[in-house]
């Protein structure tokens, strides 16, 4: 791991973040503890970023031995994003996003992707590591025509999310979202009544809205999520896989795009089918909200 000991992660976060908090909304974040793994580094990890900690890098490699095709996976997670976002604006005429759990930027950023199919794509994105706000000024990056905006929040808050002048300011909720929840769900304890956070969200957005999520499982391969799971909570980090049945309550009473709720290298794939679309161990869907 020495291409890791003079990169961005030894810069003083801290001090660039007190800087940035008018910018995105006028909320402190806590301050960083690179003790503790966090989900949205450990991604940066397994796609060959520079922004994660040690803590972070431990706990990836031991989710690795228990899934050697972890970093596939999470470059499969990137991938549906891309996909999922060309499609609503292609085919669903979605302008506008909310993407949940944004993590660090990386090539592929939800905005990126909207405006380049359509440059007047608006983006606020959401998530809770100060590290990813530290980082938020290359997410605001947007074409003229288009706009983005970052609010510091955590999923467990739909309310706060929703009444946030950083989301009311940038996008028009009264017509079609693109609701983006991708690896984030599991992130919820059942307790936390993630399917309740969801709907909230749901029933806030308009007809003709779209919601795309994907979600770990241990349909796939129950002994090695069972591995990773309880590498989680001796990290001290929260990871729940759900079932096909549990995911797919997620989606509601909203109409699902075919094929459904399928694995996620089977969603839409660019150019031919994956000869094994069970080899990353997510499910994936989009729905959309009927009139």
């Amino acid at each position: 791991m020495s291409e890791h000991q003079d990169g961005p992660e030894r810069r003083d976060w801290t001090g660039e973040l007190g800087g940035m908090v008018e910018q995105v909304g006028g909320h402190r974040p806590p301050e960083i503890d690179t003790s503790l793994p966090h989900s949205a580094r450990m991604y940066d990890y397994w796609l060959g970023g520079k922004t994660n900690f040690p803590a972070d890098r431990a706990l990836g490699e031991a989710f690795e031995q228990a899934i050697p095709s972890i970093r596939t996976m999470a470059r499969e997670n990137r991938a549906f994003l891309g996909r999922s976002v060309r499609y609503l604006v292609r085919e669903a005429g979605i302008r506008q996003f909310l993407d949940i759990g944004t993590g660090i930027p990386t090539e592929g950023n939800t905005h990126e992707v909207a405006q380049a199919e359509a440059v007047d794509s608006r983006v606020v994105y959401v998530d809770n590591d100060p590290i990813v706000l530290a980082h938020a000024r290359a997410l605001m990056v947007s074409g003229v025509a288009g706009r983005t905006a970052y609010l510091h929040a955590d999923l467990r808050e739909p309310e706060r999310i929703l009444s946030h002048p950083a989301l009311t300011g940038t996008l028009d909720v009264t017509r079609p979202v693109g609701l983006m929840l991708v690896a984030i769900l599991m992130l919820l304890e059942d307790e936390d009544d993630p399917w309740g956070k969801v709907r909230k969200l749901l029933d806030a957005l308009p007809a003709g809205s779209h919601v795309a999520i994907t979600h770990p499982s241990a349909d796939f391969n129950p002994e090695a999520m069972g591995q990773v799971v309880s590498a989680a909570q001796q990290g001290r980090l929260t990871l729940v896989p759900r079932t096909r049945e549990q995911v797919a309550e997620f989606f509601g009473d909203w109409e699902l795009i075919e094929p459904g709720v399928v694995p996620v290298m089977g969603w839409h794939p660019d150019g031919a089918p994956p000869a094994d679309p069970q080899a990353a161990y997510y499910w994936a869907g989009v729905a959309r909200k009927r009139s």
